[in-house]
Formats: C-alpha cells, structure tokens, sequence
C-alpha cells in the first residue's frame, strides 16, 4: 500500500491500523513465551555470572528480535499518526473556508514564511500531544484559518507566539469553554466576598461551574469536569471571577482578561 493510500486509511479507520499490529505481536509473544523453567534457569545463571544482568540474559535468549520489532512498531505507529494528524488538520482548516484554492495559497504562503513556519511548527507540536480527532483539532484548524488571513506574521509572530503558548498550557476544554463566552451568564453570590479591584478573590470555580451546568452555558459535560475547565482558565490568566455594580446592586461573573478575549478571537471561527 502506497502511503498516501495508507494514511488516507489511517485518518479513516485509525483502530484498524492499531488492531492489526496488536494482534501481530501479541500472538508472536505468544509462540515465544517463555516457561518457568527457562525463566528459573535465566535467573540462576544470571547471579552465577554478576557480570550480566537479567535483562540481557533474557534478551539473547529468544527475546531480542521481538523488543526491536516492537521498539520500531511503536515509532512506526507514532511517524504514521503524526503524519495522519498533519492532513486531518490541514483538511479540517480546508473545510472552513469556501475557496479552496485561496485557502491552499495562503497555506502555502504561510509555511514558506520564516515567521509563518515557526507558528505553524508549533501548531503542529501541540498537536502531536493530542489524539488525531476530537477538540483540539477543531480549535487548532480555526486557529489555522486565522493565522493564514493575517497580513504580515513578522508584525503578528510575538503575539501569537504567547497564544500558542498558552493553548499548549490549556486543557481542550478550557478552551472550548472559552470560545463559548459569548453563553457565559451571571453567578450567584458566593458565601464570602473579598474584592480587589472588582476582582473577587478565593476559588469561586466550583459556583460558577454550578451555575454554567444549571442554565446550559455548556451541556453534557458534568460539573467536576467545567470547574477544572474554569480553574484551567483561571489559572493560565484567561478568566477571572469579578464584581461589578449594576443598578446600585452587586453582580458576579466569570469574565475573560484581555489575553483571554484575545485568545478566545484567535481560536474562534469568526
């Protein structure tokens, strides 16, 4: 299989890939397994001879070609998949926009752009971190299109160098909180109020992640997983808990920082 049929089977059906090499070399570790007597005999020899450890003992008995052969399958596995994720992302970017052609163009602008291929190099490192579908990939293929309809990525490259930064800090669900900001509504008052210039101090994440679940901010997501989403955020220095008096009367809320609300333009599919 030529491999760009492989990959295009990859991003298809990566279980298919993943259960063949599995099979493989559980049932060759299988024919090879060692009984206890082998095992018995490894060991006396071993502390006969102090100058060999077990490990290698056991390697030249039967088991060395295997370790290399899983060694290389796991490298083999991980240069597939990261290829893999590179197209599924390019193709998720290519699904946003509504010339292609343009969209390929700027692409290409941008990774032959000194500045552009640093950012794109670091888009793909995040990536690499992370499964090849799910949140990340959503969010990083619209930070993709943004970054390719910038003007100049000289004037752009420190800013969204720290964004990029500080997605890589982020959990996916702290981001995809954030790009719901629009949704955010107001919370209850906490038992204890100290107040700092208008920002409220203690950890306030389990209120307002209370308060998100209760009116749907964000749905099917319980209410553990939002306040580490809202604690993420909070602690990367994307959102705060603040006060601000409305009608003479106190109000609370979850409110993005200025990094935050640029972080949250950047991942946004505007």
């Amino acid at each position: 299989m030529e491999r760009k049929e492989k990959i295009k089977s990859i991003i298809e059906h990566p279980e298919y890939m993943m259960t063949a090499e599995r099979r493989s070399l559980q049932k060759r570790i299988e024919n090879k397994n060692l009984d206890s007597e082998e095992v018995k005999s490894v060991v006396t020899t071993t502390a006969k001879d102090k100058g060999k450890s077990l490990v290698s003992d056991l390697l030249n008995k039967k088991w060395f070609d295997l370790v290399c052969d899983i060694a290389d399958t796991g490298d083999k596995l991980k240069n597939n998949l990261e290829y893999a994720k590179k197209v599924k992302l390019l193709g998720e970017y290519l699904q946003k926009t509504d010339n292609h052609e343009k969209a390929l163009k700027s692409l290409v602008d941008l990774i032959t752009d000194p500045y552009g291929l640093a950012l794109y190099s670091k888009i793909i490192n995040i990536l690499s971190d992370s499964p090849a579908d799910g949140d990340i990939l959503e969010i990083l293929s619209d930070y993709l299109k943004n970054l390719t309809q910038e003007e100049s990525l000289q004037n752009v490259f420190s800013r969204n160098k720290t964004i990029l930064t500080l997605i890589d800090k982020c959990s996916p669900q702290a981001l995809i909180l954030l790009r719901m900001y629009n949704k955010w509504t107001e919370v209850p008052s906490p038992q204890t109020v100290i107040s700092n210039g208008g920002h409220v101090q203690g950890n306030n994440t389990r209120l307002v992640a209370q308060t998100f679940v209760e009116k749907k901010v964000i749905e099917n997501v319980d209410v553990d997983d939002v306040q580490m989403a809202i604690y993420d955020l909070e602690k990367n220095g994307l959102a705060e808990f603040i006060s601000e008096t409305l009608n003479f009367a106190p109000v609370f809320a979850e409110r993005t920082t200025k990094i935050g609300e640029m972080v949250k333009d950047a991942i946004s599919n505007n």
